[in-house]
This record gives structure tokens, C-alpha cells and sequence, in this order.
């Protein structure tokens, strides 16, 4: 499937989930008559059509996002990429929570070359989705990597060690899972590989809390409690002064209070 129709898939299914079938529905609006009006159009092949409903009902009610959404999806079936991400930008602004939309508005301004815009839009999806246990999920590993690809072709070399080292760690997370894997990677040999990237981003900026945080996650993982431990310190001294997800913020804030219980119970 490729990423147009991948795009318009995920409007269909945002815009037609099964639930709106199943009570009756209140008189529809102005607005959104002619929205469904630009999806008859859309249905039927005729796009230029669709598009005048949509921009009608914008002019009835400027706040109506799945405008926004319907819109992209028409200019992507046009072959118009760029005009799709400026409404696809409007549709995730409106509507924060549609994570997987945001992701294929991060993909869609990686494929015209918008490369700050879309690591933006890839870490927002990350801190959005990551303590989450659904399918949007299931996209983070693949996040990172995009996000290391960026970080090289930027010079960046924190980021690509970063988010090299992060992949490692969830790529062993995933692999331990798998009892009967066996290609010569073992989950301690990704774990280890791990904490050798996210040492060399530490190295590149020290006063950073993610790296030391997840050279935490990584020694508990390979059950080195003393090298775990010392990283969470060093995680919580430079937490308050730069970034943390607020998922790593949670996962920082409960490790140290175990590890408090713990020293106290000595």
C-alpha cells in the first residue's frame, strides 16, 4: 500500500467509524451537510467537486476539523502532497489526540523534505504514544530510526547516538519476547550495544537526562544494579534542567522512589 492510499485508508476510517451507524443522529449542520456532500464527491471519483463542499463548509464553520482532514486526503488524491500537509498540520493541531494521523503528517513532511518540521511532529508522536498499549505504539521503534536517519543527515551526532541507542533498547525489549529467535543478536548483545550509543551521546551532552535515564533502563535490563543505579542519580540531577518525555518523567520519578524504599529498608 503506498502512502497516498495508506493516507486516504486512515481518513476513511477516522471519519467513518462504526459507531456513528449505530443510534440515530441529530439534525446534521450546514457545515456538515456539505462536508458529507464532499464525501458523496469523493466517493464518486469527482475531487475538484469534494473540494468546493469542503471549502463551503469551512466558510459555514471554520472550526469543523474534519474538514481539515477530508481535505488533505482530496489533495493527496490529487498528487498534491504539499497543499495535503498544511491541512493535515490544521487536522493535527485541532485533534492532538489522532496519533496515527500525526505520524503519516510526519512521514508526509519527511517525503517533501520539511526535516525539522517533521522531527518535530515524530517526537511529538513518540511523547504522546509511549507509555500507550495500542497500535500507535507499535510505531516507536520506527520513529527513532527516522529520527537517527534525520539526526545524521543533520550532523547531529547526539541525536543519531540517542536515537540509535533508544532503538537498540526496544528492539532487545521486542526480542525478549521472542523465545525462538535465533539470528545471532541475543537480547544482552543489544542491550550491551545500546548502552555503548547512549554512553557516546551522554559524552556528546553531559547536562542530557535521556541519555542517562536510558543507560538506567538498559543496565536493570542486563540486572547490573550498581551501573543502574549510578545512571538513575545522574537522570535525576539533570532532569530538571532539560528534556524528558512525560512518560520518562514518570518511569524516573517511580524508579527513584524504589530506590529510596530500598536503601531504606537496608
Amino acid at each position: 500500500m503506498t502512502h497516498r492510499h495508506r493516507l486516504l485508508w486512515l481518513c476513511a476510517l477516522w471519519l467513518f467509524p462504526p459507531q456513528l451507524f449505530a443510534a440515530p443522529l441529530p439534525e446534521p449542520s450546514a457545515a456538515i451537510r456539505l462536508w458529507e456532500q464532499g464525501q458523496d464527491a469523493m466517493r464518486a471519483g469527482r475531487t475538484e467537486e469534494a473540494l468546493r463542499c469542503y471549502n463551503q463548509s469551512l466558510q459555514v464553520d471554520p472550526k469543523l476539523a474534519r474538514n481539515f482532514l477530508s481535505l488533505a486526503a482530496a489533495h493527496v488524491s490529487l498528487g498534491n502532497e504539499a497543499e495535503a500537509a498544511g491541512w493535515l498540520g490544521r487536522y493535527v493541531e485541532a485533534q492532538p489526540d489522532h496519533h496515527v494521523i500525526r505520524l503519516h503528517y510526519a512521514e508526509l513532511l519527511l517525503r517533501l523534505g520539511k526535516l525539522p518540521e517533521s522531527r518535530v511532529q515524530l517526537e511529538r508522536f513518540i511523547a504522546d504514544v509511549q507509555d500507550r498499549d495500542d497500535a500507535a505504539a507499535d510505531h516507536i521503534l520506527d520513529c527513532h530510526t527516522k529520527l537517527m536517519q534525520l539526526a545524521t543527515a543533520g550532523e547531529d551526532e547526539y541525536g543519531e547516538h540517542l536515537n540509535r541507542g533508544i532503538g537498540l533498547y526496544l528492539l532487545a525489549c521486542q526480542r525478549s519476547l521472542l523465545a525462538d529467535a535465533d539470528d545471532g543478536l541475543s537480547t544482552e548483545a543489544l542491550l550491551c550495544k545500546a548502552a555503548a550509543e547512549l554512553g557516546l551521546a551522554r559524552r556528546r551532552r553531559p547536562a542530557e537526562a535521556r541519555p542517562c535515564w536510558y543507560l538506567h533502563v538498559v543496565w536493570s535490563r542486563l540486572a547490573q544494579q550498581h551501573p543502574a543505579a549510578r545512571w538513575l542519580r545522574a537522570a535525576e540531577a539533570a532532569a530538571p534542567f532539560s528534556y524528558l518525555t512525560p512518560a520518562e518523567q514518570r518511569g524516573l520519578r517511580m524508579a527513584c522512589r524504589q530506590l529510596d524504599a530500598e536503601g531504606r529498608g537496608k
